[in-house]
């Protein structure tokens, strides 16, 4: 009994495992016991390995717009498709060869560097029909190339980046880390062999002309420069702040760039602040027909307000917020200051200056106008300018000194190391006779340990006993000459 029921369990496991073969490990492919199935799985397996880690979606650039075929260019490591339908269809997928060709299997090779798609779509099509009859091509750009290009100058992270050749020159500049605050948007130079390209790209913002915003190709070199030139726009624009200008732009060119007025405007006349000499500015008004008139550096352009007439005085210059400030009636000074968001690091406070509409021009202190009480808080009236300069971060040597210039300031140096910078004192120098001229106006005596602060000039004068050596040579050579005079008169009598 025992027997014949082990027989029958033994009989239901053999037909168990006959109808149910044993399986493979997960992932493996029992090839020799079904060769042909295998090898299909295994290699189907293998290319869904190869698509995980080929990164060609996460390399797609983010394209603005369709390519234009018969714009686009061609270099090496494009990826296209080139697909051929007839009685027997092909498609392959193909890479331009870094020497800038493309490979055909079977074919050969077609030229494909500097060529436009559709240049290249001509080329394929006439080489294949060399071997092909009654047959469709058609050719894709599958992945644009990539490539580096330089970016030096004013961007947080100079250096190489890598781009698409769908990619424009603010594309280089975003991935360098955009531009800096000193940075020109304006005047950005690139560089492709030997071609010059400047690019405005605060122009391309404006006017939504993107093709000036050009295409980067391989070996370009893009240089962002410090702004050179810029003045402040206020009042009803819809863009009011500090714009960068370039050499030769009128008072129309920068308002176009601010956006235009707005219709609280007055566009018959602007007020255009202007800095003069001794950093004293002057206003002017300036009416439509002269709105031609070039731009200078530090400019600023006051637009009119038509539904405004309350008091209002201008602030220009190391503040916060400079511009224009509508005033309360005997607001004073102090509470202007604090209007405007206080002073920039290098502001000059001793050399703060307001011009009157009645062509009164004050020069302050600011550090003792806003320190002593109301009996030096200036009453603001309207039409104000109040002006606060910038501190100048040199040192000027001069006089008697081998090589006169302007040099860094740097707080720690005497007398002596910036006129060591100048090269020393020439023969006529004195050490011992040195003038320094500040900002304010302001004249001392200084010795070769004294220390300058910025914005003063140095002016190193002869020494007292060449001056007198000068002074008695000079009556000798008089004394000579009347002598001959004498003589030769002697002689002719």
């Amino acid at each position: 009994m025992n027997n014949s029921r082990w027989l029958k369990s033994v009989f239901m496991l053999a037909v168990f495992f006959l109808a149910f073969p044993l399986s493979a490990p997960r992932g493996q492919i029992d090839t020799e016991r079904s060769p042909g199935r295998g090898e299909e799985l295994q290699e189907l397996g293998e290319r869904e390995q190869v698509t995980e880690r080929d990164p060609f979606w996460e390399q797609m650039a983010d394209l603005e717009k369709a390519i234009d075929p018969s714009t686009y260019v061609l270099g090496p490591y494009d990826r296209l498709q080139v697909s051929i339908f007839g009685t027997e269809s092909k498609s392959y997928d193909l890479v331009v060869l870094p020497e800038g060709d493309v490979f055909i299997p079977g074919i050969g090779t077609v030229r494909a560097d500097g060529a436009t798609l559709d240049q290249f779509r001509d080329r394929i099509a006439r080489r294949l029909g060399e071997y092909f009859h009654n047959i469709e091509i058609h050719c894709h750009l599958m992945v644009p190339r990539t490539f580096k290009v330089f970016v030096t100058g004013e961007v947080a992270e100079p250096g190489a980046v890598s781009v698409f050749a769908v990619d424009r020159v603010s594309d280089a500049i975003r991935k360098a880390g955009d531009i800096t605050s000193i940075g020109s948007r304006r005047r950005v130079e690139v560089q492709r062999g030997d071609t010059l390209f400047k690019v405005d790209l605060y122009s391309v913002i404006v006017s939504g002309d993107i093709e000036e915003n050009i295409f980067l190709s391989n070996g370009d070199a893009i240089h962002v420069p410090p702004a050179e030139r810029t003045v402040t726009v206020s009042g009803p624009v819809r863009r009011p702040g500090e714009i960068e200008i370039i050499p030769g732009e009128s008072i129309r060119d920068v308002i176009k760039l601010a956006g235009g007025m707005t219709g609280e405007a007055v566009p018959d006349s602007i007020l255009l602040s202007r800095a003069g000499r001794a950093e004293r500015f002057r206003t002017i008004n300036v009416t439509r027909d002269s709105y031609d008139m070039k731009l200078k550096d530090l400019d600023v352009v006051n637009v009119h307000d038509r539904f405004s007439s309350s008091d209002r005085v201008y602030v220009f210059g190391a503040v916060n917020n400079p511009g224009r400030f509508y005033i309360s009636e005997d607001e004073k000074l102090s509470d202007l200051i604090a209007r405007v968001g206080g002073f920039q690091n290098e502001a000059d406070l001793k050399a703060a200056s307001i011009e009157r509409r009645n062509k009164e021009y004050l020069r302050l202190d600011l550090t003792k106008h806003l320190t002593r009480g109301d009996e030096l808080n200036i009453e603001m009236k309207d039409g104000d300018k109040l002006y606060i300069p910038r501190v100048r971060r040199i040192v000027a040597v001069g006089g008697e000194v081998r090589n006169p210039g302007s040099f860094e300031y740097q707080g720690y140096l005497t007398v002596s190391h910036y006129v060591g910078l100048a090269g020393g004192p020439t023969e006529k120098g004195s050490m011992s006779r040195i003038r320094i001229y500040s900002p304010d106006g302001s004249i001392r005596k200084a010795d070769r340990n004294t220390y300058p602060t910025r914005g003063d000039v140095i002016i190193v004068q002869k020494s007292r006993t060449r001056m007198v050596g000068e002074f008695f040579g000079g009556i000798l050579n008089v004394a000579a000459v009347v002598v001959s005079i004498l003589v030769l008169t002697n002689q002719t009598d």
